[in-house]
């Protein structure tokens, strides 16, 4: 997959985020600056004259784009939350990467409807272009969606984010976007699509990122209900008898309809009120608190419109404790 005018800027996994975690995030919109980087491999930096896009396999019209051909198709904007699935390697264990932006670019329908995707394509491969090692593994970063996502309207083979054309660190150029599923859906530094009639084969759809289920592995696709408490954070200087906001953000590929909120670690809980989402953006949560002296556990956990929930622990998103201690 490698090509001219590339270069690896950082090989090697990492993460970057916000010091504060979660409770940097008060914003509606997350600011960049407070949007999490992760990558397998490295990140990728790539000569816009020389990225190029090849779709094939099972198609009537077998394509090559280049950047000013995708930038001359109609393009669409999308809010959505953007969720890390977590180490691979611990599944289990929640991470509360997330963020919330705006997406802007042409829906990855149009580009196989150009192609002439065959009816007896039932996947989609999305390739990323980096190279490198990943927990023993050294192949391309390749993903797949069912025929029915991939042809969804939201999803995107994105340009920008929040207004600003994608870094390479965010995966520019060109990157797909997965609204509603973890973000290892999502490829960055897209270089190829195949239309096939079966998932791909790869270490990525294969040994990594598959959950266990009753029926077998299930793959990590959809994102499950999950929320956080951003406000108070464990920092916040707080006062008995004086009124303080509860607040955080709930989200999921499904919509959020309830949330709950305990101040006394798990013994009693409140509803909160919950905010509207947009397109698939993260939901605002509310409950006003009177707080009375000593230290208090914070829970917060919801449901979805299907009433699925978070569970208490042991998951990528189990239910999430914020610690705080109230002054007289």
């Amino acid at each position: 997959m490698r090509r001219m005018g590339m270069h690896m800027l950082k090989k090697g996994f990492s993460f970057q985020g916000p010091a504060e975690g979660v409770h940097a995030l008060k914003s509606w919109i997350t600011p960049e600056d407070d949007l999490f980087l992760v990558t397998h491999m490295g990140f990728l930096n790539i000569d816009p004259e020389h990225w190029h896009l090849d779709v094939d396999g099972l198609v009537g019209n077998p394509t090559r784009l280049r950047l000013p051909d995708l930038q001359a198709m109609p393009q669409r904007e999308y809010m959505s939350f953007h969720e890390c699935a977590g180490s691979p390697l611990t599944p289990t264990v929640a991470k509360r990467r997330i963020g919330n932006v705006i997406w802007k670019g042409v829906p990855l329908s149009l580009v196989l409807e150009h192609a002439e995707i065959s009816k007896q394509a039932s996947f989609i491969w999305t390739s990323g272009l980096e190279w490198g090692e990943y927990a023993g593994v050294e192949e391309p970063y390749q993903k797949d969606l069912p025929i029915e996502k991939a042809l969804a309207e939201e999803i995107l083979l994105a340009l920008e984010i929040n207004g600003r054309p994608l870094t390479p660190e965010r995966g520019g150029p060109v990157r797909l976007v997965v609204p509603g599923w973890y973000g290892t859906n999502s490829v960055k530094w897209i270089g190829s699509i195949t239309a096939a009639n079966r998932r791909a084969r790869g270490a990525y759809t294969t040994r990594f990122y598959n959950d266990p289920a009753p029926s077998g592995l299930k793959p990590v696709w959809g994102v499950a209900p999950e929320s956080v408490i951003v406000s108070p954070s464990p920092n916040d200087l707080l006062l008995a008898d004086v009124p303080t906001e509860i607040s955080g953000w709930a989200w999921g590929d499904r919509e959020i309809s309830t949330v709950e909120v305990s101040v006394d670690g798990g013994g009693s809980w409140q509803t909160a009120t919950v905010g509207p989402r947009k397109d698939k953006s993260w939901q605002r949560f509310e409950l006003p608190w009177l707080p009375k002296s000593g230290q208090h556990v914070l829970l917060c956990r919801c449901t979805n419109e299907l009433g699925e929930g978070q569970p208490p622990c042991d998951a990528r998103n189990a239910v999430h404790a914020v610690q705080v201690v109230v002054g007289n």
